[in-house]
């Protein structure tokens, strides 16, 4: 297993975002479902909710259309995507739900235990400081609030990865900036021992995690 290796840069080149949100418009279905299915399970039908690293705003624009009773607001350090999340949510006719903007996970736009939801896919990763994002996500939420966390995690099989790997050039990896968006990733991630040691060091209370091959959740419990 590699040394985790920081990949926490903004991307600032418009092109490789219009083609990342081009990409996930086109194949993030599935995991939109994913994240779907958890929050129906909680039954969280209306409400205040965040999206953390929320890039083209795939995941709030889906849910939002799902679930219009809930209020999203999409953050993202990169002012570049944000304005393609925007645009995607006018496309998608949700642009006057949706407040997206330019934001850190270590300072959310939102007052203490205001939350109803908070979302982080494929976020994670990207942090430094995961113990001061799950602080914030604590101060944040409201109690009782859901959160579900989902990331890569670096100790998952050299066999999923590469598998992984084929399928993520296949998809997504045409762009010369994307051919190696899913290696970054993965060895930027953090081990599930790693992810478990933050949380417990942090303020964050009554979670679970567990695995799905290359995956890693971290959802309220309860």
């Amino acid at each position: 297993m590699k040394d985790r290796i920081s990949e926490a840069g903004i991307i600032e080149d418009r092109e490789l975002a219009e083609y990342y949100s081009r990409m996930a418009k086109r194949y993030m279905g599935i995991p939109c479902k994913r994240v779907l299915s958890r929050i129906r399970a909680r039954r969280i039908e209306k409400g205040k909710a965040i999206d953390v690293g929320t890039g083209p705003g795939i995941f709030p624009i889906f849910l939002s259309k799902a679930h219009p009773g809930i209020q999203f607001t999409g953050i993202d350090l990169s002012p570049v995507m944000v304005e393609m999340a925007r645009g995607n949510a006018v496309e998608a006719g949700v642009g006057d739900k949706i407040d997206f903007r330019v934001g850190s996970a270590y300072s959310l736009p939102c007052g203490d235990q205001s939350l109803d939801l908070l979302l982080c896919i494929n976020t994670l990763h990207h942090l430094d400081r995961p113990v001061d994002f799950f602080n914030e996500a604590a101060r944040s939420l409201k109690e009782g609030g859901s959160f579900v966390i989902v990331d890569f995690h670096r100790d998952t099989s050299a066999a999923f990865i590469g598998i992984f790997n084929l399928f993520w050039k296949f998809f997504f990896g045409r762009h010369p900036g994307a051919k190696r968006g899913f290696l970054e990733s993965v060895y930027s991630s953090y081990t599930v021992e790693e992810c478990r040691a933050f949380l417990g060091e942090s303020k964050l209370k009554n979670w679970t995690l567990y695995t799905r091959t290359i995956e890693m959740w971290i959802e309220s419990s309860g």
